[in-house]
């Protein structure tokens, strides 16, 4: 064997054993939640996720988003919330009062209202849709 293959094949081996570089340099931080939560959610949406599963059933569900009210059809069924929002703190509430009609509805809308009923944060995706979250629940939104 040469002197020179004594050089080069343990440096070859040494070289081997080393991680690879991260191709795209080092990731850089997470944004703060303040920095992704989005300054209004007022707007219409496709609800694309509920608890970080996409909606089952074949049905789709349009959510509106209005300065006050965050809604969904049937709204005579209960999909009606009152909320406050500000920095990525929301707060949604349904009103007590209001009357409800005796309609029957799929599983995804009664799986939505419970989410809607729980979430307490707004933050954009890096899709950039809108992430609603809290009390272990979430909700998928894009702009329609």
């Amino acid at each position: 064997m040469s002197r020179h293959l004594l050089v080069i094949v343990p440096a070859v081996l040494l070289a081997a054993c080393q991680p690879a570089a991260d191709p795209a340099g080092p990731s850089a931080p997470a944004a703060p939640v303040e920095d992704r939560a989005p300054a209004s959610l007022v707007g219409e949406y496709r609800v694309a996720g509920i608890d970080g599963a996409e909606l089952g059933g074949d049905i789709g569900i349009g959510l509106s988003i209005t300065e006050t009210n965050i809604f969904y059809q049937p709204r005579c069924a209960g999909f009606d919330w009152t909320y406050t929002y500000e920095a990525g703190a929301l707060t949604t509430e349904r009103p007590a009062d209001r009357p409800v009609c005796a309609i029957g509805v799929p599983p995804e809308q009664r799986r939505l209202a419970s989410a809607l009923d729980s979430v307490t944060r707004a933050e954009r995706t890096p899709a950039n849709g809108i992430e609603l979250t809290g009390g272990e629940r979430s909700v998928t939104l894009f702009s329609q």
